[in-house]
């Protein structure tokens, strides 16, 4: 099980085939003084870790991009927005891999990277996620028991792909 500390709300996002959008969940993965560090509890949307296949880090590719514009901008109000801490990111490599993982960024919304995953969530069942109706409309790939795949932000196996 994740190292949870319970649920919160925060900002809304569509979540039904339709596009309604809905109060996002929020799996309260760490709290530290008055800061806290959130994932999603369902799959939101089906983007691309970067539109293009090439030699890619997640400094550069448009997940990042899309995550910290277009997403921050539709899921938060400008109040919310305010209210989300500007992180430090680090550039965690593939532990199994040579590949690039890139710098260190700043960023508000960011993936987790493999280490950060692994510290979270000690069990595949416990990393189990299942995408929202606009997410499976939007192309999400679930699995037979109806599970989708997560990016991190940590390089792949090759320097054109990412971890999930």
């Amino acid at each position: 099980m994740a190292k949870e500390c319970g649920y919160a709300s925060f900002g809304s996002y569509p979540q039904t085939a339709d596009g309604t959008k809905k109060p996002i969940e929020w799996l309260v993965l760490e709290k530290t003084g008055n800061q806290a560090l959130l994932i999603s509890r369902y799959g939101l949307d089906a983007k691309p870790y970067n539109e293009t296949r090439t030699d890619i880090t997640w400094e550069r590719c448009t997940l990042r991009k899309w995550l910290n514009g277009e997403f921050l901008n539709t899921a938060f109000t400008p109040a919310q927005q305010a209210a989300i801490a500007l992180s430090n990111v680090s550039a965690d490599g593939n532990p199994k891999y040579s590949t690039n993982p890139g710098n260190p960024t700043k960023d508000k919304i960011f993936l987790l990277s493999i280490p950060e995953a692994e510290r979270y969530f000690k069990s595949d069942e416990s990393r189990e996620c299942y995408p929202t109706a606009y997410a499976k409309s939007r192309g999400a790939w679930t699995s037979d028991k109806g599970q989708c795949w997560w990016w991190l932000r940590s390089p792949g196996d090759t320097q054109d792909s990412a971890a999930n």
